[in-house]
Protein backbone atom coordinates (compact mmCIF):
# COMPACT_ATOMS: atom_id res chain seq x y z
CA UNK A 1 0.00 0.00 0.00
CA UNK A 2 1.30 3.45 -0.90
CA UNK A 3 2.94 5.30 1.95
CA UNK A 4 0.81 8.39 1.31
CA UNK A 5 -2.29 6.36 2.23
CA UNK A 6 -0.87 5.60 5.64
CA UNK A 7 -2.02 8.64 7.56
CA UNK A 8 -2.78 7.13 10.98
CA UNK A 9 -0.35 6.63 13.84
CA UNK A 10 0.51 3.02 14.63
CA UNK A 11 -1.79 1.43 17.17
CA UNK A 12 -0.44 0.06 20.48
CA UNK A 13 -1.01 -3.50 19.22
CA UNK A 14 1.05 -2.89 16.06
CA UNK A 15 3.83 -1.29 18.09
CA UNK A 16 3.85 -4.27 20.45
CA UNK A 17 4.01 -6.73 17.56
CA UNK A 18 6.87 -4.85 15.87
CA UNK A 19 8.71 -4.64 19.19
CA UNK A 20 8.42 -8.41 19.67
CA UNK A 21 10.01 -8.81 16.24
CA UNK A 22 12.87 -6.49 17.22
CA UNK A 23 11.66 -3.78 14.87
CA UNK A 24 12.27 -0.60 16.88
CA UNK A 25 13.77 2.83 16.33
CA UNK A 26 17.49 2.71 17.05
CA UNK A 27 20.69 4.40 16.04
CA UNK A 28 23.89 2.36 15.87
CA UNK A 29 25.67 5.66 15.31
CA UNK A 30 24.66 6.83 18.79
CA UNK A 31 25.84 3.59 20.37
CA UNK A 32 29.23 3.60 18.66
CA UNK A 33 29.93 7.31 19.29
CA UNK A 34 29.11 7.13 23.01
CA UNK A 35 31.10 3.91 23.35
CA UNK A 36 34.14 5.52 21.70
CA UNK A 37 33.79 8.58 23.91
CA UNK A 38 33.59 6.58 27.15
CA UNK A 39 36.37 4.22 26.04
CA UNK A 40 38.62 7.17 25.27
CA UNK A 41 38.05 8.60 28.74
CA UNK A 42 38.82 5.19 30.24
CA UNK A 43 42.04 4.96 28.23
CA UNK A 44 42.93 8.48 29.36
CA UNK A 45 42.93 7.30 32.99
CA UNK A 46 44.41 3.87 32.33
CA UNK A 47 46.60 4.72 29.34
CA UNK A 48 49.73 5.93 31.10
CA UNK A 49 49.75 2.91 33.40
CA UNK A 50 49.16 0.61 30.42
CA UNK A 51 51.97 2.26 28.45
CA UNK A 52 54.35 1.97 31.39
CA UNK A 53 53.56 -1.75 31.63
CA UNK A 54 54.20 -2.18 27.91
CA UNK A 55 57.48 -0.25 28.12
CA UNK A 56 58.48 -2.30 31.17
CA UNK A 57 57.82 -5.50 29.21
CA UNK A 58 59.84 -4.24 26.23
CA UNK A 59 62.64 -3.21 28.59
CA UNK A 60 62.74 -6.68 30.15
CA UNK A 61 62.81 -8.34 26.76
CA UNK A 62 65.47 -5.93 25.41
CA UNK A 63 67.72 -6.64 28.40
CA UNK A 64 67.27 -10.36 27.88
CA UNK A 65 66.53 -10.92 24.16
CA UNK A 66 66.36 -14.68 24.64
CA UNK A 67 63.76 -14.41 27.41
CA UNK A 68 61.67 -17.54 27.72
CA UNK A 69 58.19 -17.24 26.12
CA UNK A 70 56.64 -18.46 29.37
CA UNK A 71 58.10 -15.40 31.09
CA UNK A 72 56.41 -13.09 28.58
CA UNK A 73 53.09 -14.94 28.90
CA UNK A 74 53.32 -14.91 32.68
CA UNK A 75 54.13 -11.19 32.73
CA UNK A 76 51.17 -10.35 30.48
CA UNK A 77 48.84 -12.61 32.47
CA UNK A 78 49.81 -11.04 35.79
CA UNK A 79 49.78 -7.35 34.82
CA UNK A 80 47.51 -6.69 31.86
CA UNK A 81 44.12 -8.24 32.87
CA UNK A 82 43.68 -5.78 35.73
CA UNK A 83 44.08 -2.97 33.19
CA UNK A 84 42.14 -4.39 30.23
CA UNK A 85 39.18 -6.03 32.00
CA UNK A 86 37.72 -2.72 33.31
CA UNK A 87 38.15 -1.21 29.85
CA UNK A 88 36.31 -4.03 28.06
CA UNK A 89 33.69 -4.18 30.82
CA UNK A 90 33.02 -0.44 30.42
CA UNK A 91 32.73 -0.85 26.64
CA UNK A 92 30.30 -3.76 26.98
CA UNK A 93 28.13 -1.99 29.55
CA UNK A 94 28.05 1.24 27.54
CA UNK A 95 26.74 -0.63 24.49
CA UNK A 96 24.02 -2.32 26.56
CA UNK A 97 22.99 0.88 28.37
CA UNK A 98 22.78 2.99 25.19
CA UNK A 99 20.68 0.40 23.37
CA UNK A 100 18.37 -0.08 26.36
CA UNK A 101 18.10 3.69 26.68
CA UNK A 102 16.90 3.94 23.09
CA UNK A 103 14.16 1.30 23.06
CA UNK A 104 14.12 -0.54 26.39
CA UNK A 105 15.06 -4.14 27.05
CA UNK A 106 14.22 -6.59 24.24
CA UNK A 107 15.40 -10.15 23.75
CA UNK A 108 14.42 -11.72 20.45
CA UNK A 109 16.13 -13.76 17.73
CA UNK A 110 13.63 -12.88 15.00
CA UNK A 111 15.88 -10.25 13.35
CA UNK A 112 18.39 -13.06 12.69
CA UNK A 113 15.86 -15.15 10.77
CA UNK A 114 16.31 -15.40 7.02
CA UNK A 115 13.79 -13.46 4.93
CA UNK A 116 13.45 -13.89 1.20
CA UNK A 117 12.33 -10.28 0.70
CA UNK A 118 15.83 -9.16 1.65
CA UNK A 119 17.01 -10.64 -1.65
CA UNK A 120 14.44 -8.69 -3.67
CA UNK A 121 16.46 -6.51 -6.11
CA UNK A 122 13.60 -4.06 -6.53
CA UNK A 123 13.52 -3.38 -2.79
CA UNK A 124 17.30 -2.98 -2.90
CA UNK A 125 17.04 -0.33 -5.59
CA UNK A 126 14.33 1.44 -3.60
CA UNK A 127 16.61 1.54 -0.56
CA UNK A 128 19.41 3.05 -2.66
CA UNK A 129 17.22 5.98 -3.69
CA UNK A 130 15.36 6.26 -0.39
CA UNK A 131 15.16 9.16 2.05
CA UNK A 132 17.23 7.16 4.55
CA UNK A 133 20.09 6.79 2.07
CA UNK A 134 20.03 10.51 1.32
CA UNK A 135 20.14 11.29 5.04
CA UNK A 136 23.04 8.87 5.59
CA UNK A 137 24.97 10.53 2.75
CA UNK A 138 24.36 14.00 4.19
CA UNK A 139 25.21 12.81 7.71
CA UNK A 140 28.49 11.16 6.69
CA UNK A 141 29.47 14.21 4.64
CA UNK A 142 28.77 16.46 7.62
CA UNK A 143 30.75 14.14 9.86
CA UNK A 144 33.80 14.11 7.59
CA UNK A 145 33.78 17.90 7.13
CA UNK A 146 33.32 18.46 10.85
CA UNK A 147 36.13 16.09 11.77
CA UNK A 148 38.51 17.63 9.21
CA UNK A 149 37.80 21.18 10.36
CA UNK A 150 38.12 20.33 14.07
CA UNK A 151 41.30 18.32 13.51
CA UNK A 152 42.81 21.20 11.54
CA UNK A 153 42.18 23.76 14.29
CA UNK A 154 43.37 21.37 17.02
CA UNK A 155 46.59 20.42 15.22
CA UNK A 156 47.43 23.79 13.64
CA UNK A 157 49.03 25.11 16.82
CA UNK A 158 51.02 21.92 17.43
CA UNK A 159 53.07 21.94 14.21
CA UNK A 160 55.97 23.81 15.80
CA UNK A 161 56.21 21.22 18.56
CA UNK A 162 56.27 18.42 15.98
CA UNK A 163 59.07 20.18 14.13
CA UNK A 164 61.12 20.30 17.35
CA UNK A 165 60.26 16.67 18.23
CA UNK A 166 63.60 15.15 17.06
CA UNK A 167 65.44 17.12 19.75
CA UNK A 168 63.07 16.03 22.51
CA UNK A 169 63.35 13.10 24.84
CA UNK A 170 61.54 10.08 23.38
CA UNK A 171 59.51 9.42 26.52
CA UNK A 172 58.54 13.09 26.84
CA UNK A 173 57.48 13.21 23.19
CA UNK A 174 55.50 9.97 23.55
CA UNK A 175 53.57 11.36 26.53
CA UNK A 176 52.91 14.60 24.65
CA UNK A 177 51.79 12.77 21.53
CA UNK A 178 49.40 10.52 23.47
CA UNK A 179 47.87 13.46 25.30
CA UNK A 180 47.37 15.30 22.02
CA UNK A 181 45.88 12.19 20.49
CA UNK A 182 43.46 11.78 23.39
CA UNK A 183 42.53 15.45 23.16
CA UNK A 184 41.71 15.13 19.48
CA UNK A 185 39.77 11.89 19.94
CA UNK A 186 37.73 13.25 22.86
CA UNK A 187 36.78 16.45 21.02
CA UNK A 188 35.89 14.48 17.90
CA UNK A 189 33.91 12.02 20.03
CA UNK A 190 31.86 14.85 21.52
CA UNK A 191 30.95 16.14 18.07
CA UNK A 192 30.29 12.55 16.97
CA UNK A 193 27.80 12.17 19.83
CA UNK A 194 26.03 15.38 18.76
CA UNK A 195 25.76 14.11 15.19
CA UNK A 196 24.59 10.74 16.51
CA UNK A 197 21.80 12.46 18.46
CA UNK A 198 20.72 14.04 15.18
CA UNK A 199 20.84 10.59 13.61
CA UNK A 200 18.71 9.11 16.39
CA UNK A 201 16.15 11.89 15.97
CA UNK A 202 15.90 11.13 12.26
CA UNK A 203 15.68 7.37 12.88
CA UNK A 204 12.86 7.97 15.37
CA UNK A 205 10.98 10.18 12.93
CA UNK A 206 11.56 7.80 10.02
CA UNK A 207 10.45 4.81 12.11
CA UNK A 208 7.19 6.54 13.04
CA UNK A 209 6.67 7.36 9.36
CA UNK A 210 7.30 3.79 8.21
CA UNK A 211 4.97 2.12 10.74
CA UNK A 212 2.02 4.41 10.04
CA UNK A 213 -1.20 2.64 9.15
CA UNK A 214 -4.04 3.31 6.76
CA UNK A 215 -7.54 3.91 8.07
CA UNK A 216 -8.58 0.54 6.63
CA UNK A 217 -5.80 -1.23 8.55
CA UNK A 218 -6.83 0.48 11.79
CA UNK A 219 -10.45 -0.56 11.26
CA UNK A 220 -9.45 -4.14 10.42
CA UNK A 221 -7.25 -4.38 13.51
CA UNK A 222 -10.06 -3.00 15.65
CA UNK A 223 -12.38 -5.68 14.27
CA UNK A 224 -9.86 -8.42 15.06
CA UNK A 225 -9.04 -7.34 18.60
CA UNK A 226 -12.05 -5.35 19.77
CA UNK A 227 -14.78 -7.09 17.81
CA UNK A 228 -16.78 -6.15 14.75
CA UNK A 229 -18.56 -2.81 15.46
CA UNK A 230 -21.75 -4.07 13.79
CA UNK A 231 -21.78 -7.21 15.93
CA UNK A 232 -21.07 -5.25 19.10
CA UNK A 233 -23.80 -2.76 18.21
CA UNK A 234 -26.26 -5.60 17.68
CA UNK A 235 -25.28 -7.16 21.01
CA UNK A 236 -25.73 -3.85 22.84
CA UNK A 237 -29.11 -3.40 21.19
CA UNK A 238 -30.15 -6.90 22.25
CA UNK A 239 -28.95 -6.30 25.80
CA UNK A 240 -30.94 -3.06 25.96
CA UNK A 241 -34.01 -4.94 24.77
CA UNK A 242 -33.56 -7.60 27.44
CA UNK A 243 -32.97 -4.93 30.08
CA UNK A 244 -36.12 -3.09 29.02
CA UNK A 245 -38.08 -6.34 29.11
CA UNK A 246 -37.00 -6.99 32.69
CA UNK A 247 -37.71 -3.38 33.56
CA UNK A 248 -41.25 -3.55 32.16
CA UNK A 249 -41.97 -6.62 34.28
CA UNK A 250 -41.27 -4.54 37.39
CA UNK A 251 -43.77 -1.77 36.53
CA UNK A 252 -46.83 -3.62 38.00
CA UNK A 253 -45.02 -3.64 41.38
CA UNK A 254 -44.68 0.15 41.40
CA UNK A 255 -46.38 2.38 43.96
CA UNK A 256 -46.66 5.27 41.54
CA UNK A 257 -45.66 6.36 38.03
CA UNK A 258 -44.64 10.00 37.67
CA UNK A 259 -45.04 11.38 34.13
CA UNK A 260 -44.42 14.49 32.04
CA UNK A 261 -47.13 13.65 30.85
CA UNK A 262 -46.10 10.81 28.49
CA UNK A 263 -42.71 12.07 27.28
CA UNK A 264 -41.11 10.90 30.53
CA UNK A 265 -42.26 8.16 32.86
CA UNK A 266 -40.65 7.05 36.13
CA UNK A 267 -42.01 4.08 38.07
CA UNK A 268 -41.27 4.19 41.82
CA UNK A 269 -41.90 1.65 44.55
CA UNK A 270 -41.99 2.33 48.25
CA UNK A 271 -42.59 -0.79 50.32
CA UNK A 272 -41.09 -0.84 53.83
CA UNK A 273 -42.25 -4.46 54.11
CA UNK A 274 -39.79 -5.39 51.37
CA UNK A 275 -36.96 -3.45 52.99
CA UNK A 276 -37.25 -0.17 51.10
CA UNK A 277 -35.75 2.64 53.18
CA UNK A 278 -36.66 5.14 50.48
CA UNK A 279 -38.60 5.04 47.19
CA UNK A 280 -36.80 2.85 44.65
CA UNK A 281 -36.74 3.27 40.85
CA UNK A 282 -38.24 0.25 39.09
CA UNK A 283 -38.36 1.68 35.57
CA UNK A 284 -37.84 4.88 33.62
CA UNK A 285 -37.95 5.93 30.01
CA UNK A 286 -38.68 8.51 27.36
CA UNK A 287 -40.89 8.52 24.30
CA UNK A 288 -42.16 5.06 23.35
CA UNK A 289 -40.69 3.49 26.48
CA UNK A 290 -42.50 6.07 28.63
CA UNK A 291 -45.75 5.30 26.81
CA UNK A 292 -45.28 1.57 27.46
CA UNK A 293 -44.63 2.22 31.16
CA UNK A 294 -47.78 4.33 31.40
CA UNK A 295 -49.85 1.72 29.53
CA UNK A 296 -48.63 -1.13 31.78
CA UNK A 297 -49.38 1.04 34.84
CA UNK A 298 -52.93 1.60 33.58
CA UNK A 299 -53.42 -2.12 32.90
CA UNK A 300 -52.37 -3.04 36.45
CA UNK A 301 -53.99 -0.13 38.24
CA UNK A 302 -50.80 1.60 39.27
CA UNK A 303 -51.46 5.28 40.11
CA UNK A 304 -50.16 7.72 37.48
CA UNK A 305 -49.32 11.24 38.67
CA UNK A 306 -48.49 14.06 36.28
CA UNK A 307 -45.64 16.15 37.73
CA UNK A 308 -43.76 17.77 34.84
CA UNK A 309 -41.06 19.66 36.75
CA UNK A 310 -40.39 16.78 39.13
CA UNK A 311 -40.20 14.26 36.28
CA UNK A 312 -37.73 16.43 34.32
CA UNK A 313 -35.58 16.97 37.43
CA UNK A 314 -35.54 13.31 38.48
CA UNK A 315 -34.97 11.61 35.13
CA UNK A 316 -31.27 12.54 34.51
CA UNK A 317 -30.09 11.59 38.01
CA UNK A 318 -32.05 8.41 38.66
CA UNK A 319 -30.81 4.90 37.88
CA UNK A 320 -33.03 1.83 37.64
CA UNK A 321 -32.79 -0.31 40.78
CA UNK A 322 -31.46 2.46 43.00
CA UNK A 323 -33.15 4.58 45.65
CA UNK A 324 -34.00 8.18 44.84
CA UNK A 325 -31.64 10.90 46.17
CA UNK A 326 -32.60 12.62 49.44
CA UNK A 327 -33.37 15.90 47.67
CA UNK A 328 -36.48 14.26 46.16
CA UNK A 329 -37.73 12.66 49.40
CA UNK A 330 -40.19 15.40 50.28
CA UNK A 331 -41.78 15.75 46.83
CA UNK A 332 -42.13 11.98 46.37
CA UNK A 333 -43.35 11.50 49.96
CA UNK A 334 -46.15 13.99 49.34
CA UNK A 335 -47.20 12.09 46.22
CA UNK A 336 -47.17 8.71 47.97
CA UNK A 337 -49.03 10.16 50.97
CA UNK A 338 -51.66 11.58 48.61
CA UNK A 339 -52.05 8.19 46.89
CA UNK A 340 -52.39 6.37 50.21
CA UNK A 341 -54.96 8.93 51.42
CA UNK A 342 -56.94 8.52 48.20
CA UNK A 343 -56.90 4.73 48.53
CA UNK A 344 -58.23 4.98 52.10
CA UNK A 345 -61.06 7.26 50.98
CA UNK A 346 -62.00 4.87 48.17
CA UNK A 347 -61.94 1.86 50.46
CA UNK A 348 -64.03 3.74 53.03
Amino acid sequence: MAQENRTEKATPYRRKKLREEGNVAKSTELTSSITVFLSTIAILFLGLHLISEVLSLFSSVSVNPIAHPLFIISYIGNNFPTLLVPFFLLTFLSVIIVYVGQFGFIFTLKPLQFKWERLNPIEGVKRIFSLTTAFELAKNTLKILTFLIISYFLLKGELIYFIKSPSLDSYEFLVYFLRLLFKVVIVLSIFAVLIALLDFGFKKWDYERRIRMSKEEVKEEYKQHEGNPLVKSALRKRMRQLSRGRMMKEVPKASVVITNPTHIAIALRYSPEEGDKAPRVLAKGKGEIAERIVQIAKDYGVPIIRKEELARAMYPVLEVGEEIPPKFYRAVAEIIAFIMFRKKRVSA
